[in-house]
């Protein structure tokens, strides 16, 4: 039964433990709807650092295996271009294998025998200069002291080359590269060996590579892998081989002209120009043509 105050009215009801409204629990007001955090935000948090984590992850893996798979891809592009050769010779009864051990034999003698070749001509032109050197500076001074008057003479110009803090900086900058060198030729000899041996192995099991990478497809895109296959085999085979024979013609064509202008080492020059020429895009003409030119000057800069 509700009570009345002294005014008569009715006073607010009462709960069972006799407190009113203001004295309900502190926790029990402040609960509103949308107060307290959803459950899927702890689960998105989780989900956004392991992804983040992840992408990371496969980040550092990528970085750490970029060179490794630049080797594989020179290697499959170099597998291509001798996979013609190679199926010729086991088209005649060879197995692939033996088939892609000649080819690969045959690629290093001959590029064996060119570096040499180039090699040795390269160091005794190199003596040639230094043995020349004094001549040059000869002519150079007196071209200078005719011109302008001077009184320059060979030993003191030597002796403040020798002397120059330029010169100093410059041996021992090379002292300390020589580990350096050393280093990046190791690297270099390692990366061309992992080279090889992948081009190897994509070249004697090219058909059972194929069948391999075939089977976990749908049959439906295996004919079209195939035909893309036999594409790249048919264009980058035909790419070198069309290089080959320009820089054949090239090489003729430079002998030709490097022994009518009595230009010493002409069959190996020739040779450089051709590869060099047709090999490396768009400034390998230019290289090509410096060295002829460079040893040109030393015999006779006419």
């Amino acid at each position: 039964m509700a009570h009345t105050d002294m005014t008569g009215q009715a006073a607010p009801p009462t709960s069972a433990s006799g407190e009113g409204p203001s004295a309900r629990p502190r926790q029990e007001r402040g609960k509103e709807p949308g107060s307290r955090m959803p459950r899927w935000i702890p689960r998105a948090l989780l989900l956004a650092l392991a992804l983040i984590g992840t992408f990371q992850l496969a980040s550092w893996a990528f970085h750490q295996l970029v060179g490794l798979l630049l080797n594989l891809l020179v290697a499959f592009f170099l597998a291509l271009a001798i996979e013609p050769a190679v199926s010729w010779m086991a088209s005649r009864g060879m197995r692939r294998g033996l088939a892609a051990f000649l080819v690969f034999l045959s690629i290093v003698i001959v590029t064996t025998g060119f570096v040499l070749l180039l090699g040795s001509m390269l160091a005794e032109q190199i003596i040639k200069i230094v043995e020349d050197f004094p001549a040059y500076l000869d002519s150079v001074i007196n071209w200078v002291n005719t011109h302008f008057d001077t009184k320059l003479r060979r030993v003191d110009v030597q002796e403040n080359l020798l002397r120059s803090d330029w010169l100093r900086k410059y041996v021992q900058n090379g002292a300390t590269g020589v580990l350096d060198v050393s280093a990046q030729v190791l690297g270099g000899l390692f990366q061309l060996l992992t080279i090889t041996l992948f081009s190897f192995y994509f070249a004697a099991d090219g058909p059972r590579l194929r069948r391999a990478l075939c089977s976990v497809l749908p049959p439906a895109k295996q004919a079209a892998v195939l035909r893309a296959w036999e594409i790249a085999v048919d264009k980058t085979g035909g790419y070198i081989y069309s290089r080959g024979l320009m820089a054949l013609v090239s090489a003729v064509a430079h002998y030709v002209l490097l022994q009518a202008l009595a230009v010493p080492y002409a069959p190996v020059l020739a040779v450089w120009v051709g590869l060099v020429s047709q090999f490396i895009p768009t400034i390998g003409t230019y290289l090509a043509g410096a060295l002829p030119m460079l040893i040109a000057f030393t015999v006779n800069p006419w």
